[in-house]
């Protein structure tokens, strides 16, 4: 908690493995070299997304930022995720994403779980003459 004025800020760093089109997330000192990062969350936390300013070796920035949005439920591996940010999509402003959580994930039935959303980083790759936008899957929980 920050000062009685709600919980801290989060910030993610996100970078390209190689030439994929796989991410890599890291925040704070929590980096597992790819995108299976699970950041835990309060509600009304801020979380902001932004270029890795120091990837990782095999890591580059080589792409835009473009939408972070919340994962289809209607797909069977999704199915479980519950909407915990305020938008279902946001749109990046200057390479940055913020969002907000808020508590619209019902409780789980299941004891000791914790309402969970895979949501989902479109980004294109620079060098892409299209700009195709692509997606990756990381998942916030909250606390």
């Amino acid at each position: 908690m920050c000062g009685g004025n709600g919980p801290s800020p989060i910030t993610i760093y996100v970078s390209r493995i190689g030439q994929s089109n796989n991410l890599s997330l890291k925040q704070g000192s929590v980096d597992p070299g790819d995108d299976t990062l699970v950041t835990t969350v309060e509600l009304n936390q801020s979380i902001t997304w932004k270029l890795d300013p120091n990837p990782d070796p095999g890591r580059n920035t080589d792409i835009t930022l473009v939408h972070v949005k919340a994962a289809d439920t209607s797909i069977p591996k999704y199915s479980k995720s519950q909407q915990i940010l305020v938008e279902d999509q946001y749109t990046a402003a200057n390479g940055v994403i913020t969002g907000i959580v808020v508590s619209t994930a019902q409780t789980p039935t299941q004891p000791g779980q914790k309402p969970f959303e895979n949501y989902q980083i479109g980004f294109y790759v620079n060098s892409d003459p299209n700009k195709t936008e692509v997606w990756d899957d990381p998942k916030l929980i909250m606390r």
